[in-house]
């Protein structure tokens, strides 16, 4: 896996970052315009600065079905061949996985499991070929419990399909 560091990210990409962690992160007061509780039971939510009339819509719509059938295939399909994902870190950003072998591999391996239950998705923002939302997926633990994940996305399309994810993952105390 690849490191790209503040320094090999560039000061503009670095602050590019940091200013969409900050908007979405203020967008947590805005007020919701279609919250509800999906068939399996998990929230959904929109604030207002969520494009409905986007031209990815349907793509991200699709995709989180397949995702949520653990439907791998029909989940990928909506993925650019360069796809990319990224955790941001206090190092920088990370490669996590790179291009659609990868992506099938490790989300192969995380359904595999079984632990994954689902999750709370609430989007912030659409707009142009951004999307904003933060995560909160719930998992099995081994003495039968559940814990969850929260955890700020955020998604670049291009040419009708993702092409790049940045995850931000609260430090672990």
């Amino acid at each position: 896996m690849s490191m790209i560091t503040s320094k090999t990210l560039g000061r503009t990409g670095t602050l590019a970052l940091i200013t969409v962690a900050s908007l979405a992160l203020s967008a947590c007061g805005t007020s919701s315009t279609g919250d509800h509780i999906s068939d399996d039971g998990f929230e959904r939510g929109f604030s207002k600065f969520y494009e409905r009339d986007n031209q990815y819509v349907a793509i991200i719509e699709e995709s989180e079905e397949f995702f949520n059938d653990r439907n791998i295939e029909g989940a990928i399909l909506s993925l650019d061949d360069d796809f990319t994902m990224y955790e941001i870190t206090a190092e920088g950003a990370e490669t996590r996985v790179q291009g659609i072998d990868q992506v099938r591999k490790a989300v192969g391996m995380s359904f595999g499991t079984g632990k994954w239950l689902g999750a709370n998705v609430y989007k912030w923002g659409l707009t142009d070929n951004t999307l904003v939302q933060i995560e909160e997926d719930f998992f099995s633990t081994e003495d039968g419990g559940k814990r969850s994940v929260k955890t700020l996305v955020v998604f670049e399309h291009r040419d009708g399909k993702r092409w790049r994810e940045w995850r931000f993952k609260p430090d672990a105390e």
